[in-house]
């Protein structure tokens, strides 16, 4: 009987190691140093309260031409819209012309006390439905840039 005694701890211990393990390479770093896998972006932000860094998301994409969706801006998710026209073009690259709809979901997830991390997917459509676009990944990753700098002095 001794030994069971001992087994069931010893057993209890590395399930929840494991469990533990498991739950840390889920949730590791992302590829590609700031590439979110599935086309979207990231950007770490350190020592910056989350009301600042939610701010400076709103103040920044809403200053280069998206429409905060309603009901946006909950636990941390921000839907943005923004229709295609000459200034885009300039922006983005000759794709985004008028007829062409881009949607930027952004989200800010804390990653450990005073860290947080914001993601962003761009989606483009022609009219049908929303499909990851890697056409606006330099512009999505100057707009995650002026998110971290803006909530630095917010």
């Amino acid at each position: 009987m001794p030994t069971v005694k001992g087994f069931v701890p010893r057993l209890l211990c590395l399930g929840s190691g494991l469990l533990l393990f498991l739950f840390v390479a889920g949730c590791g770093p992302t590829a590609g140093g700031g590439a979110e896998l599935g086309g979207g972006l990231s950007r770490k932000i350190e020592f910056a309260p989350r009301y600042n860094i939610e701010k400076a998301i709103m103040t920044v994409f809403q200053a280069d031409g998206f429409e905060l969706l309603p009901g946006s801006g909950r636990r941390g998710r921000f839907l943005f819209l923004r229709e295609g026209d000459p200034v885009g073009q300039e922006r983005f690259g000759e794709w985004f012309g008028p007829g062409v709809t881009l949607r930027a979901e952004v989200s800010l997830v804390e990653v450990e006390f005073g860290t947080h991390r914001v993601y962003c997917v761009l989606q483009v459509s022609n009219g049908g439905a929303f499909v990851v676009s890697p056409g606006g990944e330099r512009r999505g990753r100057i707009l995650l840039q002026r998110v971290k700098k803006l909530a630095d002095v917010l």
